[in-house]
């Protein structure tokens, strides 16, 4: 590996090599393969690393078999200051301008395109490190971070002093100043992440909303069950028990609980004297009598015949 600080022309080969080694393990597919010349600098305090280099348009691909010959588990943040790029992770697709920003993991399969030539700052840490900051770090890579974030620009004024770091005698004075650009990068990864949960957040509560409408206008049908409602609501089953997990509460508890509340109207209102109580409760959705009976006192503590005439006096010494 080169010596830290080192700075020279490398063809596509050197290239391709010393970034393996350096930092993600890619394959780099130059625009112009003979003609393809880069510079690297690189630098090491700690854990962090800094590499600064400079290269033509060229595409680089993580595949699942170079992420397995390095097996290097490694954060990494990359800022373009001249030049666009671009990365592709977890099914998402990140155009970056000069001066943004996005982190990449190199544990997962990447692809990275140098648009066109210009300069780039890579700072890397060990996934460890910044997965004390959030709950997953996959939420937060391929992700656009803009050049007006404050964070960013204290990481980028922190990347910039690195090489004077670097060359003071202290170990300790390093190893502190190291410290404090992984937290930053740390407070980086913490903001992106909320923010991914916040929206996330919102996301499920309007699903779950359309669903909880759907079996609403549903309950009436005592076929209606998780795998109907999912299929209904364009979501796998899997994805429906989680959003009613998130409510704390299972899907046919929500169904049974929706049940016995239209029932309970059913049983006050006057507008449905006509009706018998098995046949509130099978209007509510429940497929016999002896099941809605149960079902009913277990929830409010008094069986349906005796709660309707509660509420509605007419019904005092009735049958039905």
């Amino acid at each position: 590996m080169l010596p830290s600080g080192a700075r020279t022309l490398l063809d596509h080969p050197e290239w391709e090599a010393m970034m393996w080694q350096s930092c993600s393990p890619m394959t780099v597919a130059p625009g112009d393969r003979a003609g393809f010349r880069a510079s690297l600098n690189l630098w090491d305090l700690g854990t962090l690393g800094l590499r600064l280099f400079k290269a033509p348009r060229y595409v680089a691909v993580q595949t699942p078999h170079e992420i397995y010959r390095a097996h290097r588990q490694r954060l990494v943040l990359t800022i373009p200051l001249d030049a666009r790029c671009s990365f592709s992770q977890f099914g998402r697709t990140v155009q970056l301008e000069a001066g943004q920003a996005a982190f990449h993991m190199t544990t997962s399969p990447l692809e990275y395109v140098q648009v066109e030539e210009g300069a780039v700052v890579i700072l890397q840490v060990p996934s460890s490190r910044i997965g004390l900051y959030v709950s997953c770090l996959e939420d937060i890579c391929a992700v656009r971070i803009e050049a007006s974030d404050r964070i960013l620009a204290t990481v980028l004024g922190s990347a910039r002093a690195i090489p004077d770091i670097h060359a003071i005698p202290s170990a300790r004075a390093k190893d502190a100043f190291a410290e404090g650009v992984v937290a930053s990068l740390g407070a980086l990864a913490a903001l992106l992440s909320e923010a991914h949960e916040n929206q996330s957040s919102v996301i499920k509560r309007r699903r779950l909303n359309a669903v909880k409408s759907f079996i609403d206008a549903q309950l009436a049908d005592n076929g209606l069950n998780p795998d109907r409602i999912a299929s209904a609501n364009g979501i796998s089953v899997r994805y429906l028990h989680h959003l009613f997990q998130g409510d704390g509460q299972s899907v046919t508890d929500w169904i049974r609980e929706r049940r016995l509340d239209q029932s309970r109207k059913g049983l006050e209102s006057a507008d449905l004297r006509a009706l018998t109580v098995n046949e509130i409760g099978l209007r509510s959705g429940f497929n016999n009598d002896a099941h809605f009976r149960r079902a009913f006192k277990s929830r409010y503590g008094v069986a349906p015949r005796d709660y309707r005439r509660q509420q509605l006096p007419e019904f005092e010494g009735a049958l039905a």
